[in-house]
């Protein structure tokens, strides 16, 4: 073997991001992924880095968009599309959301006085609360919450208004909007495109994380191969990571998220929206509770998105963090049902369905709370987090790959 500089485990988003970044920086990179091959992401990406895009020429490598800008559609009974206001207060917050490596604690970030009073309110409000006092609508609230329920959280709690305020608060690719949809296979191709000549490994699991005197060695596999390198990237959440490291892994959380993609025989028209169905918000809670005891709430919040004319995106939280075959089925009945009333016939055209769940560590407040580095920083020197997980909300942004990346450059030097 090739001896490397570093290591990152996973090829997703954040995986690739990392890698690309590293091997930009001249660093020689091993990129380990425990499939046959990446899985394309299903459903809008939320939020991806600009910078990251710009350093990474990501345009020039081939990634390309259907839709740059999604705004958000209900049924008030009938289709209403909420537009954007470009002086909403989110965006005076938007400097937190996107601090660098060096910067600190979100009250130290921001500059504007209100914006600090406004951020202190909203870190002790919860969701519902926070959209009860500003707007009469139930249908406008309730299709405003299912932003406000990523990452697990529950939309009464502390953190879940930030959750919200931090979707209305991003810039995607350049351009003001919380949700895009690259063109199929684009997004990763160009990813891998920006590797270049880094090592790449697929059905190539990780057993351990392998560290002596409190720094990172390497890893080793599960074939019993051990590889060695300075530094190691994860894509996976932090409990993950370190249970990989030989801590105790913190129990897994029982809200998760499940996403469907709709293949189609037909081309059907889809406008270019995020489309919620949650009738009323108090369907969150129900459904956060039914996720708790392990089963799928009567109603659940879903969000449609069109990948291309004949693929439907569909999103689905909170559900039980482990879905069950028939819970699988059931759920795939649901939503091809949602979709057929939004688009009558579609359900007759369905040719295939794939699925994807994840339950990554719960949200939290400190964790949202928390500056960049601390996000991506563990308690092993040369380990660091890159994946979805360790942005304020997970998201596929490349935010954290771009940030676990400086930090080590400049642990290194």
């Amino acid at each position: 073997m090739t001896q490397h500089d570093a290591i990152v485990i996973g090829a997703d988003v954040g995986g690739l991001a990392a890698a690309a970044c590293l091997a930009k920086a001249g660093k020689r990179v091993l990129l380990l992924e425990r499939e046959a091959a990446p899985a394309e992401p299903i459903g809008p990406v939320y939020a991806l880095d600009p910078l990251l895009v710009s350093q990474l020429k990501l345009p020039k490598q081939g990634l390309r968009f259907i839709q740059r800008d999604l705004p958000l559609a209900f049924a008030a009974p009938e289709m209403f599309v909420l537009g954007r206001d470009s002086h909403d207060a989110a965006l005076a917050l938007r400097v937190w959301w996107w601090s660098g490596l060096g910067e600190g604690t979100p009250a130290g970030v921001l500059e504007q006085d209100k914006a600090r009073e406004k951020f202190a309110r909203l870190r002790v409000t919860g969701a519902d609360a926070f959209l009860a006092g500003h707007f009469e609508s139930e249908a406008l609230s309730a299709a405003l919450l299912f932003d406000a329920s990523a990452g697990g959280f529950h939309v009464s709690e502390p953190g879940s208004a930030l959750a919200l305020v931090w979707r209305a608060a991003q810039e995607m690719a350049g351009l003001e909007g919380a949700a895009a949809i690259p063109a199929p296979g684009t997004l990763l191709w160009s990813l891998i495109r920006a590797v270049g000549a880094a090592d790449f490994r697929c059905c190539a699991p990780v057993s351990a994380i392998l560290a002596r005197e409190g720094r990172v060695t390497g890893v080793r596999l599960k074939s019993g191969e051990e590889l060695s390198a300075g530094l190691v990237l994860s894509s996976l959440d932090r409990s993950a990571t370190m249970a990989l490291a030989g801590s105790a892994r913190a129990p897994a959380s029982r809200i998760g998220e499940a996403r469907l993609l709709i293949s189609l025989k037909e081309k059907i028209a889809f406008a270019p929206v995020r489309f919620i169905h949650a009738e009323r918000p108090d369907v969150f809670a129900d459904a956060h509770e039914a996720a708790r005891l392990g089963k799928l709430a009567c109603e659940l919040p879903m969000e449609f998105a069109a990948m291309a004319p004949d693929r439907i995106a569909v999103t689905v939280r909170p559900v039980p963090a482990m879905l069950s075959a028939e819970d699988r089925v059931q759920l795939a009945a649901r939503a091809v049902r949602e979709v057929a009333r939004l688009v009558p016939g579609s359900a007759a055209l369905v040719r295939d369905l794939s699925f994807q769940v994840s339950a990554p560590d719960r949200a939290s407040l400190n964790h949202l709370l928390a500056p960049p580095l601390a996000r991506v920083q563990t308690n092993i020197a040369g380990l660091y987090l890159c994946g979805a997980a360790a942005e304020a909300v997970p998201s596929l942004s490349g935010h954290a790959a771009r940030i676990a990346v400086e930090a080590a450059l400049k642990l290194q030097k």
